[in-house]
């Protein structure tokens, strides 16, 4: 869904625009100008997913002012953020003061702690945004699947496009490119090492798919650390988003010269979890002010009773991992940026 928040934050502003005046005056209704695009920089610096414990954002009037229990963190930059900021701490609040001084705590603060009039920016979680003033609270408007009304969900419209890919592409083999990744017209047996023809399927549809954001990268094969290059890094170059995407396939994979197979269970999907975690440490060590994200993308050729030789398949065996969803480690899927793995399961033609 391609939606403007630029625009959509000149229709908030509007919106509120005589409330606010009817309230704090002219000068108040500026404050509200300054805040919006505050929030609009907040949101680009941080993602809805790392903020889930909730943001605040304070503008004030004149020589007003946010007293606080606890020293604040300053900062001259909004995406400064970035890498200060760790979920694990609390929520996170912002006052943008007059002097151009970025003051942030890791703790909810109260409109009672502000000093003097002021405007203020709430989000609570997914489509539950206010604008606050001294005496008014005010909802924000929502729109449909964004979590917030003036960031754009890069990371939810990728993971949108992935499940589309694998019911569209993968599920009965209509991508050509991944179609060559099976032996035999049945889809029981993959070809030796699919995973360079998954990559390229998958590369290919997501340039496609993801071109509502405007410029954007999807390279195979980018180094993360010093053991092995991420399958997919998507770059949204106008942002500092970045998502590192990493294949597993699960099946028999037979080579015929070499008269060699490879059997993948579930322990590999896990075993590409641990992996991916490790490049999202190492890529959040060595670029601390771009927001990661890592997706693990799982093609599930599994059959039952199939061996090298096998040339078809009862539906029975054919689908016998079709609902054998796999089980990860919880401290991974628990990490704000590790998604829930996506598992494509590869059906075959049967009997």
């Amino acid at each position: 869904m391609l939606v403007d928040v630029k625009a959509m934050a000149e229709i908030a502003r509007d919106l509120f625009a005589v409330k606010v005046h009817r309230e704090l005056g002219a000068a108040g209704a500026q404050t509200l100008r300054e805040l919006i695009t505050r929030v609009r920089e907040t949101h680009d610096a941080l993602t809805t997913e790392r903020i889930v414990k909730g943001l605040t954002v304070v503008r004030t009037l004149g020589t007003g002012a946010v007293e606080a229990d606890m020293a604040p963190a300053v900062f001259t930059q909004t995406r400064e953020l970035t890498a200060w900021y760790r979920q694990e701490a609390g929520p996170l609040s912002v006052h943008f003061g007059n002097d151009g001084t970025i003051r942030a705590w890791c703790t909810e603060i109260d409109t009672s702690a502000i000093t003097g009039q002021y405007v203020c920016y709430r989000y609570t979680g997914p489509q539950k945004e206010q604008i606050l003033t001294p005496t008014g609270v005010h909802g924000v408007p929502t729109i449909a699947n964004f979590p917030s009304y003036f960031a754009v969900p890069y990371f939810l419209d990728l993971r949108e496009s992935l499940v589309r890919y694998g019911n569209i592409s993968v599920r009965s083999a209509q991508c050509d490119i991944f179609r060559a990744t099976w032996r035999e017209p049945a889809r029981l047996v993959f070809v030796n090492k699919p995973e360079a023809t998954m990559r390229r399927s998958l590369q290919q549809y997501l340039r496609a798919s993801l071109r509502d954001h405007g410029p954007i990268q999807v390279m195979p094969e980018q180094n993360v650390n010093e053991t092995k290059p991420v399958d997919i890094k998507v770059t949204w170059t106008a942002s500092n988003r970045v998502a590192l995407i990493e294949i597993k396939w699960l099946g028999l994979s037979h080579d015929a010269t070499k008269q060699t197979k490879t059997p993948y269970a579930a322990g590999r999907a896990r075993q590409g979890a641990k992996q991916l975690a490790a490049y999202l440490d190492s890529y959040h060590t060595h670029d601390p002010d771009t927001e990661a994200r890592g997706y693990l993308v799982v093609f599930d050729g599994r059959r039952k009773s199939v061996a090298p030789e096998s040339t078809s398949v009862n539906h029975a065996d054919g689908f016998h991992y079709a609902m054998a969803e796999i089980d990860y480690p919880q401290d991974l899927l628990a990490r704000h940026d590790f998604e829930a793995p996506v598992r494509f399961f590869c059906e075959p033609e049967c009997e």
